[in-house]
């Protein structure tokens, strides 16, 4: 990305910087107008969003690189141990030890470009807990942010990705936001979406269906038209499958032990293709990082800051996990 010098800045007119400044004015009205966004619904949309840009271009470009993780196993020829490899004896006879066969992915194969999308299930924290304590810390925020976060950066990436938004609170476990192949196309349906998200969070019943909610993604991610109701349908067809359960880690308050939530992450990873994953955007004092550890190995993470979330997210996609 090229940027212009401060120096080269100053040298502009101020008529040109007004000129510029109109052209861009016009340009957003005309936007919005096409999209029957207002101007104040922008405003709105974009104090999430302006915050974050540095971090939607920095997992965009991680999310472009992705490669496919469905390489399949084969024989790698001249390995130095394994099998005999009979196509090459006339080797072996003159002193080359490269004359073995074994079963393995081949790396240029591993790292091939993605032939089908990978399929997401992100699970989104909308109960009321995030409403009440998000003067405390500002939970909500975040987790509004997340999914800015996450709506920008895989737009345009359908060949690649394929991701669904649920939330839960005490009303239900399964809170539609974005199915499984319809995402939001624009600035103002993913304010739709922000707008649905803050609303659960202000009027929901108290209770928590974090486990639930989970366990739901996990079996929805793998089906085809899993677009959060839990219905049967056929195994979906994807390079991996994800979940990514964005929370505020409020399990003591509702008697809901960690170990079970670390069960059902556990269970999906054993039981299914599917990899969970858990994200804690807030705590009271140490209750994230104890939860964190009652979940399998690399399937936590705390992250009390929204600029911690692409580095998360994207070693979860490229399965290189920091922890």
């Amino acid at each position: 990305v090229h940027q212009v010098s401060d120096e080269a800045k100053a040298q502009v007119s101020e008529e040109a910087k007004r000129a510029a400044r109109e052209i861009a004015e016009k340009a957003l009205r005309e936007k919005l107008n096409d999209i029957q966004m207002s101007e104040a619904e922008y405003k709105s949309y974009m104090r999430f969003v302006g915050p974050i840009e540095k971090d939607i271009a920095s997992l965009r470009q991680t999310l472009r690189s992705a490669e496919s993780k469905s390489a399949e196993r084969t024989w790698l020829k001249r390995q130095s141990q394994g099998e005999l490899d009979d196509s090459r004896l006339v080797e072996g006879v003159v002193g080359d030890k490269y004359i073995y066969k074994r079963r393995g992915i081949d790396d240029d194969a591993a790292h091939s470009p993605i032939s089908k999308p990978k399929r997401l299930r992100f699970v989104m924290d909308v109960s009321g807990s995030m409403y009440r304590f998000n003067g405390y810390d500002g939970r909500l925020d975040r987790c509004v942010e997340a999914a800015a976060l996450i709506m920008e950066s895989f737009d345009g990436m359908d060949d690649r990705f394929e991701y669904s938004l649920v939330g839960h609170s005490g009303d239900s476990p399964v809170i539609p936001l974005v199915d499984f192949g319809d995402p939001p196309k624009n600035e103002l349906e993913r304010m739709r979406v922000i707008q649905t998200m803050v609303a659960h969070s202000q009027y929901c019943m108290s209770g928590d269906y974090t486990c639930e909610a989970v366990q739901h993604a996990i079996l929805d991610v793998v089906r085809d038209g899993g677009g959060g109701g839990g219905g049967r349908g056929e195994e979906s067809e994807a390079d991996e499958h994800i979940v990514i359960a964005i929370s505020d880690a409020n399990l003591r308050r509702y008697g809901i032990p960690p170990r079970e939530l670390g069960r059902i992450i556990e269970a999906g990873a054993g039981g299914t293709t599917v990899k969970a994953h858990a994200i804690f955007i807030a705590s009271f004092g140490p209750e994230a990082e104890e939860i964190k550890r009652s979940l399998p190995f690399g399937r936590g993470h705390v992250c009390l800051r929204t600029s911690d979330l692409p580095r998360v997210v994207r070693g979860i996609v490229t399965s290189q996990v920091e922890n």
